[in-house]
């Protein structure tokens, strides 16, 4: 495959992991193998993106007594379910997760899960407390690849690499994917909006984040185009969960299909188009769409005549959107 430095084709994790661990059961099987997309950026660890398999749990499992119980301190999780199906422990709650959710955890909220088929398990990260045991153990395993299911090195991570608190399991009743709050889907998002050739979704709210991000989905028609300001100050990174984009940054011209992230660095010129229907999630999650799509609908329901351009740029300005324009072909 020709290099790409914009793209992470998570088909093909032999060539594009950047480094992977193990987690195991307690028989000693393997759990879960996760590898890193992105690294976490700034204070608050955003664009932070590992591609995770998580094994089928052992034949022995007890469905009904909760697996995996823990919560984090500080940490914020959102989770794409792209194959398989699981039961999400959360809340005093036990709802079954299927291919096509989305699971958004905050801090302090005791949950676990069962994994009842291998799942991949793609997740977005961030304010998580990390810890320096990690580094010094991920170096011994590239040095020594030999090493890295040793159950001795592994152990001296006593927390792992991220707030990872165990607790004892939880009592819980079984409710529909529709009643438990942190089962997402883009057939269910809190608001939706409309416009030729593309309909944007808000899938997971910044109040849901801490307030450091939100989670945005567009639709896109076949033939739909965008293209953002010249030097976008905001890196972005998109996740194309379904369909096919041509995506040119920085004079670079690519085709990113289901399961692929894409990396746009700041001020880098870019455009897309969609090849087909296509769904495509904004990991970065640093402009304010939802507010965005709030005002705009308010002045164009209450106050047309002052949905002028200078008042759209207004907004575009004041909620940090970096898209210039949208076409259909």
């Amino acid at each position: 495959m020709e290099n790409n430095e914009f793209l992470y084709d998570l088909k093909t994790p032999e060539t594009t992991w950047n480094g992977s661990g193990n987690s195991y059961f307690p028989n000693g099987e393997i759990a879960s193998v996760a590898g890193r997309i992105t690294d976490p950026e700034g204070p608050r660890c955003l664009y932070w993106c590992l591609d995770t398999i998580m094994y089928k749990n052992p034949p022995e499992t007890d469905f009904n007594k909760t697996q995996m119980t823990h919560y984090h301190l500080r940490g914020y999780e959102t989770f794409f379910v792209d194959s398989g199906s699981l039961y999400l422990y959360i809340n005093g709650q036990r709802a079954l997760a299927k291919k096509g959710d989305i699971i958004q955890l905050q801090p302090g909220q005791a949950h676990g899960m069962a994994f009842l088929e291998d799942v991949k398990w793609r997740g977005t990260y961030h304010d998580f407390e990390t810890y320096p045991e990690a580094v010094d153990v991920g170096r011994v395993k590239a040095y020594m690849p030999e090493l890295a299911d040793d159950p001795a090195l592994n152990g001296l991570m006593p927390r792992g690499f991220m707030d990872h608190i165990d607790m004892e399991p939880f009592l819980f009743q079984d409710v529909a994917p529709e009643q438990c709050q942190a089962i997402k889907n883009i057939a269910r998002p809190h608001a939706s909006y409309d416009f030729p050739g593309v309909s944007m979704k808000i899938v997971v709210e910044r109040w849901e984040n801490g307030g450091a991000k939100e989670l945005a989905c567009a639709v896109m028609e076949p033939g739909f185009t965008a293209r953002w300001v010249k030097y976008p100050p905001l890196r972005e990174l998109l996740y194309v969960r379904s369909g096919k984009v041509k995506f040119n940054i920085l004079g670079k011209e690519f085709v990113a299909d289901d399961e692929c992230v894409v990396n746009v660095p700041r001020f880098a010129p870019h455009s897309i188009e969609a090849l087909e229907r296509s769904e495509v999630y904004d990991l970065g999650g640093q402009s304010w769409w939802s507010l965005f799509f709030q005002n705009y609908t308010s002045i164009r329901t209450y106050d047309p005549k002052r949905l002028t351009p200078e008042t759209i740029q207004r907004l575009k300005d004041q909620f940090h959107i970096q898209i210039e324009s949208i076409a259909i072909k």
